[in-house]
């Protein structure tokens, strides 16, 4: 049992802490899919397209590079042979998969061819025929703008991507080109991957946006039930006072009533002491309605928590020595007890703990019969609460009894008002504790845990 009602979820809460673990689940979920979703639209045609056009723009650029350290390089006119450059060929693109390329000029064409990374058997050299008329367009380009130039075939089944490059510091003499392909349809299988998880991962968007809306509207819708099952109770909770107040009130005016018409209708020779018997149960019945409307105000009114730092031992025995006499009286023994406290400093209102230990000692030597036992004890909690408690080893509280124990009016004494557990509960809830009936073999143990002080 938990010490502090911050302490203590209630359903909502407890709701509220459910949702808020879903969301995070939600949100995980999110984030993962939106991290494959950029995983896999990198790896779309798109994309992929996009990489091997910086891959073959890469390629004749080291195509070009290498070639202008030949010896050749710089001289005007048509070339028949390029020497060396098989080697740059091999060199440039043996690391660079799916990668051909050569060098191009224009009355000539394919000079030299080279496929280092072909996954057929042998070495291949003859350049790819059906794409030579694209290939020297492309390098034509290039020559003619002086600079890098990429294009792309499209297909149904991969994307051819060129790229071309002047490779000669002698105007528009030698041309550098590379070429790959891009399957397309993995890249098609990419794209429906990307849209399936897009769908998905709008799901899970939309889900948690429906869920927080749904709690939303459940929550206001909650709170206005919890507002009229709150009014219900109350007016079920004035109910049972209303009631247990007109029996409380009715029993003494019957008791005055009877005892008065008693004394009018006696004779005249004993008229006088049926009076005078008359007067004095009015004056006790009197008395009691007096005690039952303070205790109904007191139970009324808002308390006033004035907590104090006291010496616990103390105020116990205090509590213990006030009831002493009324114990030895009904032949009970009173003892106080604390075995585990660490300290003697205690953090309440020392007023109003008194009088709700009063009234647990009181109820208690009410249901105690001659020779027995009665134990104000005090000791660590839960949390490190304070824990109180009043045990005695009489009859016990009657099974009917425990649910409403602590309600107003709720007894199974005679002559008890029912008031004094109900005011215990008050006072100990104004202090942030709480009080409850605990588990004892023989007799009634009424515990209550109160907030420890920080230092």
């Amino acid at each position: 049992m938990c010490t502090r009602r911050s302490a203590i979820l209630s359903p909502q809460t407890s709701i509220r802490r459910d949702l808020a673990i879903l969301w995070f689940w939600i949100a995980i979920v999110a984030l993962v899919l939106a991290g494959l979703l950029v995983a896999l639209g990198r790896q779309g045609a798109g994309s992929q397209i996009a990489r091997a056009r910086d891959l073959a723009a890469v390629s004749c650029e080291a195509l070009r590079a290498g070639a202008a350290r030949l010896p050749w390089a710089g001289a005007a006119g048509p070339r028949a042979d390029l020497p060396g450059a098989q080697a740059i060929l091999d060199l440039a693109l043996r690391d660079r998969a799916g990668m051909e390329g050569g060098f191009w000029q224009p009355r000539t064409g394919v000079l030299a061819y080279a496929f280092p990374t072909y996954d057929g058997t042998g070495i291949k050299r003859d350049p790819p025929s059906a794409e030579l008329e694209r290939i020297g367009a492309t390098a034509q380009r290039a020559l003619d703008a002086a600079g890098l130039v990429t294009d792309m075939r499209p297909g149904l089944r991969e994307a051819v991507v060129f790229a071309a490059c002047p490779a000669d510091s002698a105007p528009n003499t030698l041309a550098a080109w590379t070429m790959t392909r891009v399957p397309l349809i993995g890249g098609d299988v990419i794209n429906a991957l990307i849209l399936a998880i897009s769908l998905l991962l709008s799901m899970v968007v939309v889900s948690g946006l429906w869920l927080g809306r749904t709690f939303t509207r459940w929550r206001r819708q909650t709170d206005a039930m919890q507002r009229q099952l709150q009014q219900a109770e109350r007016l079920a909770t004035l109910g049972r006072m209303s009631a247990g107040l007109a029996h409380e009130i009715r029993n003494p005016l019957g008791t005055m009533r009877m005892k008065v018409e008693n004394a009018l209708a006696a004779p005249r020779p004993v008229r006088e002491a049926r009076v005078a018997g008359a007067l004095e149960a009015v004056l006790a019945q009197t008395e009691r309605l007096e005690s039952l409307v303070s205790s109904l105000l007191a139970l009324t009114q808002p308390f006033r928590v004035e907590r104090q730092v006291l010496d616990l031992p103390a105020f116990l025995r205090e509590r213990v020595q006030a009831h002493a006499a009324a114990a030895c009286k009904a032949g009970v023994r009173l003892t106080a007890n604390a075995p585990d406290m660490p300290g003697p400093r205690a953090w309440f209102d020392p007023t109003q703990m008194a009088r709700a230990l009063d009234n647990l000692l009181l109820n208690a030597l009410a249901h105690t019969s001659d020779g027995g036992v009665i134990e104000l004890g005090a000791g660590r909690g839960p949390h490190g609460a304070l824990r109180l408690w009043v045990a005695d080893d009489g009859a016990g509280v009657p099974d009917e009894l425990r649910e409403t124990l602590f309600e107003p009016f709720a007894t199974a004494r005679t002559g008890g008002s029912g008031l004094g557990l109900a005011l215990v509960r008050e006072i100990v809830q104004a202090h942030a504790g709480q009080v409850r009936l605990a588990s004892t073999a023989r007799g009634a143990r009424i515990e209550m845990e109160l907030p420890w002080p920080a230092s």
